[in-house]
């Protein structure tokens, strides 16, 4: 019985550091866990860059969520921005740790030195206080934060040139106005540049334009000539006949027709050109077109096609009455017109005093894109 207290007393300091053991390694665990629970990380963090060529200069929205799970009331008064190849937080050098395993190196080419806060949204307020080349903190009079998506928009950043390696935006928030002070929420978010790839293709300036005595809907065939007998002239009848032309183009200002030359003519002997929209008047001297369907006399036929944008100008576009103007504007598109088709009728009257001769004209139909 002697031996068994002599050994109960002789286990007694082994009982005592063990003890004092096990008190310190909780005691380590829960210092550690303070500490880390000191710090925690943004939510849905997110880097938009507009244009991601390299060395341009364009605009940069950061967004994240503040984490206030273990800090209900966390009040933030300034927010570093620090740009990196590596997205790790720097370590705090100190005697057990004299070396930074994670030190910041500016990506080549970035420089954040000039950068406009542009926009922010959520939790606001904030400006900004001081720039480097790769860093950027935003200043605020402190207040509390919500678990609120928030965003800030920079503009005027000028991209990293190095396309071989990623790069990170370390984040941090502060109590403080100027990014001193305990980290309340920290987080990365990793990028990149490139030169992305390039789709190029060219519609070129196209203007479709075709004349005949037919012409197809689409200016594929034409039919007949471009010439044309009206036969005897006789004071009693109009002599009547018809041409086709059909026009369309690319051009954003689409496109006109007009109508040169003169009248039916024979030597110093002329045909009169109608000056105004006329009706027809068997025995009198006439000259003139229109681009209609008509019925006295029974002629022409109106515009076919797709594209009705394409239309007869105001002169020619009335049934039955007809003029000419050389270099008139007959027809025209207002923008961009597939192909549509123009039939042109054609009367000549005469006084039974008219002197002999041939008469005749040439009509000339110049189509103009307005490219």
């Amino acid at each position: 019985m002697e031996r068994v207290k002599r050994l109960g007393v002789s286990l007694l300091p082994q009982r005592l550091i063990i003890a004092q053991t096990v008190l310190l390694l909780v005691a380590s665990f829960i210092i550690f866990t303070s500490q880390a629970s000191a710090v925690i990380r943004f939510n849905d963090r997110s880097l938009l860059i507009y244009n991601n060529t390299p060395g341009i200069t364009t605009t940069y929205k950061i967004s994240f969520t503040y984490n206030n799970l273990a800090v209900p009331t966390t009040t933030v008064g300034s927010i570093d921005l620090l740009f990196c190849y590596d997205p790790i937080p720097s370590e705090p050098i100190n005697a057990e740790n004299p070396v930074d395993h994670h030190p910041c190196v500016t990506p080549t080419g970035l420089d954040v030195s000039h950068a406009v806060l542009a926009d922010q949204t959520g939790e606001t307020g904030f400006s900004i206080l001081s720039e480097t080349t790769n860093e950027i903190i935003l200043t605020r009079t402190p207040g509390a934060v919500n678990e609120t998506p928030s965003s800030y928009t920079f503009s005027n950043i000028v991209n990293p040139s190095d396309t071989s390696r990623t790069f990170a935006a370390r984040m941090s928030d502060y109590a403080s106005t100027d990014a001193t002070g305990a980290v309340i929420n920290l987080g990365s978010i990793v990028s990149e540049v490139g030169n992305g790839v390039v789709l190029q293709t060219q519609v070129p300036p196209i203007l479709v334009f075709c004349v005949g005595h037919q012409v197809s809907q689409d200016c594929s065939s034409t039919r007949g000539g471009n010439y044309t007998d009206l036969g005897a002239v006789d004071p009693t009848q109009t002599l009547t006949t018809t041409s086709q032309m059909a026009a369309g183009t690319n051009a954003t200002g689409g496109y006109v027709i007009t109508a040169n030359g003169t009248t039916m003519e024979a030597g110093n002997n002329v045909i009169n050109a109608l000056t105004t929209p006329t009706v027809s008047a068997p025995g009198n001297s006439q000259f003139g077109i229109n681009l209609v369907a008509n019925d006295t006399p029974h002629v022409g036929s109106d515009p076919d096609g797709a594209f009705t944008n394409a239309v007869v100008s105001t002169d020619y576009d009335t049934p039955d009455e007809f003029m000419y103007q050389d270099g008139a504007i007959v027809a025209s598109a207002p923008n961009v017109s597939l192909v549509r088709r123009f039939t042109v009728s054609y009367i000549v009257n005469t006084p039974p005093d008219l002197r002999a001769g041939v008469y005749t004209t040439t009509l000339t139909y110049i189509c103009s894109g307005r490219f």
